[in-house]
């Protein structure tokens, strides 16, 4: 019973791969996203509600890959979206400025791409939010980046620009799924 749990989650993190029906590409995606998220808080620096548990933003980063027949781009698809009091406006703003991720030694600068999903050659949506409305954004990376992005230890995403940047900190860490979408990658290439 307990090699079969292990196989079980081992087996949560491998990546999945597929050839999409409606664009005709072949896609592959990590099996866990990234989630980053920021509680929402009172003007003095409290949480906004003591009462319950208090209203987060949430980014969801999940990696892909597209093989327009040997033609591969590399992709982030991020996911802004709220549980508890929602801030839509908020995270529409977010979703069409550049994000920030900051790993241990370096700074990533993520910019939008102006395209969708759909655009890039994925027609279905790629580990989409849980619950609610979600804004989706694109962006472009490089298989050296997600190997740099899977092996920091922390990485801490920043949103709305130098004049207001809003922090958001790793709530569920996927990096593992994430290095094995960039060793999969790698040994296909």
């Amino acid at each position: 019973m307990l090699t079969v749990s292990a196989a079980a989650a081992a087996g949560a993190n491998t990546p999945v791969e597929y050839a999409d029906e409606q664009t005709g590409v072949t896609v592959t995606i990590v099996a866990r996203p990234l989630v980053f998220a920021r509680e929402h808080t009172t003007f003095n620096g409290g949480p906004a509600q003591a009462w319950s548990t208090p209203p987060r933003d949430y980014v969801t980063l999940a990696a892909a890959s597209v093989d327009r027949s040997g033609k591969i781009t590399y992709l982030l698809i991020g996911y802004f979206w709220s549980v508890g009091v929602s801030q839509p406006w908020e995270n529409a703003r977010l979703a069409r400025e550049p994000l920030v991720l900051e790993l241990k030694d370096r700074r990533i600068s993520l910019v939008p791409q102006g395209g969708t999903a759909r655009d890039a050659g994925i027609s279905t949506p790629v580990h989409p939010p849980p619950v609610g409305p979600a804004t989706a954004c694109v962006y472009a990376v490089d298989l050296p980046t997600l190997g740099l992005i899977a092996e920091s230890p922390h990485p801490v995403l920043y949103g709305g620009g130098e004049s207001a940047p809003v922090k958001y900190e790793l709530f569920e860490d996927h990096l593992t799924a994430l290095r094995e979408l960039v060793q999969h990658l790698n040994e296909a290439n």
